[in-house]
């Protein structure tokens, strides 16, 4: 089948309402896409239709869409080539995350000199600015419990790192580490949106930010827009005014992105000022039984539920904490916590990788950032690990505390042929991991994937457990509310089956 043949295809399998918000011809425009209504392949659709739009054929301006996270512009843009071909992504066409572009417009205030990064002469003296951006410091050393930190301020046009202190210890790379580094050109990507943030009060940068959307950009897609913080609305708006096709998809119900700032509340104001029109997608694909859609129904009017406690047969378990994860009989998370950067969590995460896709066929949740965090650029490193990591489960699998202290130290061996970030010894607080794993080795039976409702919004199962605190049951029973953010999270845990939601309790 010819890829024409096959793209007919996929669009005679749309619905009206999906036609409708992938060919609009709106200048501006909001798709509200409930769960399982086909986002994702109304995004896709849409990208290409104006990718490809026959009046847009000589203009060599980009069509770029966005998400909040690697895996989900991964998922976009294999649908975009899947329904589209490969043309499609032909430069400068491209699925990016926001960092990029926030990236792209930081380094177009370097090179016109509306902002000027510390030492930028020397380092770049062609004046062709680039930055090293990593994803955090802990590539270029490893957490200690400190109090040092650093904040990035512009005096005029000028770059400017001050050293400071926070009131509590905490897991973090000094700021003595981080100065070195910025000297250097090296940032992370809250340094760029930092500095960027910056830069947009001062209303030349700001003029110059708009140029630059509209230089490069004639449609810019966003995906989740509810997850926006302020400066992802700031340069949202910037695109619509400087004349951008803007398409924005997403869900009130599923914005979960609270701690990076996100305002879901300010999005809706944005939308009417703006004069946005929205279409909705209504109808769900996911729900495979009555019981599902029913389910589904109930959350999203706030009245009350009482999730049925059968737990035969599931595919996966969520809640809103990694720690309610680990206190599940049959159950393997893919994370011991969210991943603050210390070098023996590292290591200890490449084992839970090791077991994961072993017996569960997935990755670890913070395999990448295990991995920048240990400084092992090399992926075929992995591989290499995997007799080392089978013989420190063969160390573990016996049980007892004597077991765990030996794996450890045999981890540290492993990992250290791989990585020169030099672990701690054996210590309570650095083989506690390890302890957790070999309780899952104790399993008679095939254990369960655990993530928490962040790593979960986007995916589907046929059968889906919900660990509940009190509270988060009390708000269930009760109704939940949109303006809640526990209460939206609920929501996202409870709309990712197709046939079943049940409760497990501890």
């Amino acid at each position: 089948m010819t890829s024409a043949l096959a793209h007919a295809g996929a669009i005679a399998d749309l619905t009206a309402e999906q036609r409708l918000a992938a060919a609009s011809s709106a200048s501006k425009l909001f798709i509200e896409a409930g769960p399982g209504t086909g986002k994702t392949t109304v995004s896709a659709q849409r990208f290409g239709v104006q990718r490809f739009a026959s009046e847009h054929r000589h203009d060599s301006r980009a069509v770029v869409a966005v998400s909040f996270t690697r895996a989900a512009t991964y998922t976009l843009r294999r649908r975009v080539q899947r329904l589209w071909g490969p043309a499609a992504l032909t430069w400068p066409h491209r699925i990016v995350t926001l960092d990029t572009v926030m990236c792209d417009l930081l380094h177009d205030l370097l090179r016109e000199r509306l902002v000027i990064w510390p030492n930028m002469d020397a380092l770049w003296p062609d004046g062709n600015v680039v930055l090293d951006v990593r994803d955090s410091w802990a590539s270029c050393g490893g957490t200690v419990s400190t109090r040092s930190i650093y904040s990035l301020h512009l005096s005029g046009r000028h770059v400017q790192l001050r050293k400071d202190f926070a009131p509590k210890h905490a897991y973090r790379v000094p700021a003595v580490a981080v100065v070195p580094h910025m000297l250097a050109g090296t940032c992370t990507h809250q340094d760029v949106r930092d500095i960027l943030e910056l830069a947009l009060r001062d209303p030349l940068s700001a003029s110059r930010v708009r140029q630059r959307l509209g230089d490069v950009m004639r449609a810019l897609i966003v995906d989740e827009v509810f997850d926006a913080n302020d400066l992802d609305i700031a340069i949202i708006e910037s695109a619509i005014a400087a004349g951008v096709a803007v398409t924005l998809v997403g869900d009130p119900w599923q914005a979960l992105y609270l701690f990076r700032g996100a305002r879901p509340h300010l999005v809706p104001e944005r939308l009417r000022r703006a004069k946005v029109p929205t279409l909705p997608l209504t109808q769900s694909f996911r729900w495979r039984s009555d019981e599902q859609r029913d389910l589904a129904m109930r959350l999203r009017e706030g009245r009350g539920v009482v999730l049925p406690t059968d737990t035969e047969d599931l595919d996966v378990v969520l809640a809103l904490w990694w720690k309610d994860l680990w206190e599940l009989r049959g159950v393997l998370p893919l994370a011991f916590h969210s991943f603050k950067g210390g070098y023996e969590e590292a290591a200890a995460t490449l084992l839970l990788n090791h077991l994961t896709r072993s017996i569960l066929d997935m990755d670890a949740t913070y395999l990448n950032d295990a991995l920048t965090a240990l400084n092992v650029q090399d992926r075929d490193a992995l591989r290499r690990l995997e007799p080392g990591l089978r013989e420190v489960v063969e160390v573990l699998r016996p049980g007892g505390r004597t077991a765990v202290t030996a794996a450890y130290v045999e981890l540290v061996k492993v990992v250290g042929s791989v990585s020169a970030r030099e672990l701690r010894r054996p210590h309570p607080a650095h083989t506690g991991r390890l302890a957790d794993l070999q309780r899952c080795l104790a399993l008679p039976e095939r254990p369960v994937p655990g993530l928490t409702t962040h790593q979960a919004k986007g995916g589907e199962w046929d059968a889906v457990a919900v660990r509940l605190r009190d509270a988060e049951r009390t708000a269930l029973g009760s109704g939940l509310s949109l303006a809640e953010d526990m209460h939206r999270k609920i929501y996202v845990a409870c709309t990712r089956a197709r046939w079943r939601t049940v409760e497990i309790l501890p």
